[in-house]
């Protein structure tokens, strides 16, 4: 297992909701950095997904304990109910907004009941929407994107953090925000029995 000093705020959030013989998926997963530091010694199954090829093959060569493969978050090639913990790894804020409701509904789709969705991504004060600076046409919404899984009472907020974008403490300017949330799946507890 990862020591918390080598963990960033987010995974040092994630971590204790991982258990052995969990399946996890990492939908932005890049060559799998991340998802190979946050799951190393727990024994788990680990999927990562990422849209560029450049870095699943990168991600194939040095994380051969990890299945990467190319993909996006709008179409899920997994079975229903498949994963118990699901992260959106700092992705929510590049997807296509004609493709959003698709990617909160695949994901819904793929975890378990009692599983868990964790998600990094920007937290503005409001909605934001900028051109992405790393590649020229892409366009970036920032968000609270826990708050359209919560619109569902099958889902449930168990713990959040803010913190800045550039270091592990709360920032003045909302641009700069993040937030690293977990949310549980629970198809029975989010409705009141009468």
């Amino acid at each position: 297992m990862a020591s918390s000093s080598e963990l960033g705020p987010a995974s040092r959030l994630y971590q204790p909701y991982l258990k052995a013989g969990h399946r996890i998926l990492e939908i932005g997963s890049s060559s799998g950095t991340n998802l190979s530091l946050l799951t190393r010694g727990i024994g788990i199954d680990a999927y990562g997904i990422d849209p560029s090829e450049t870095a699943v093959i990168k991600g194939h060569i040095e994380f051969p304990e990890l299945h990467l493969s190319v993909g996006t978050a709008d179409q899920l090639d997994f079975p229903d109910g498949y994963f118990d913990f699901i992260l959106f790894g700092f992705c929510l804020y590049l997807v296509d907004r004609t493709l959003l409701t698709k990617t909160i509904a695949e994901a819904d789709r793929c975890l378990k009941d009692g599983g868990h969705i964790a998600i990094t991504d920007f937290r503005p004060d409001v909605p934001t929407t900028r051109p992405y600076k790393h590649f020229e046409g892409l366009i970036s919404y920032k968000y609270p994107y826990e708050q359209i899984f919560l619109a569902f009472p099958h889902f449930q907020l168990v713990e959040s953090r803010t913190f800045s974008h550039s270091e592990d403490a709360y920032h003045a300017d909302p641009q700069e925000r993040v937030s690293a949330s977990v949310i549980r799946k629970s198809l029975q507890e989010g409705y009141q029995q009468l």
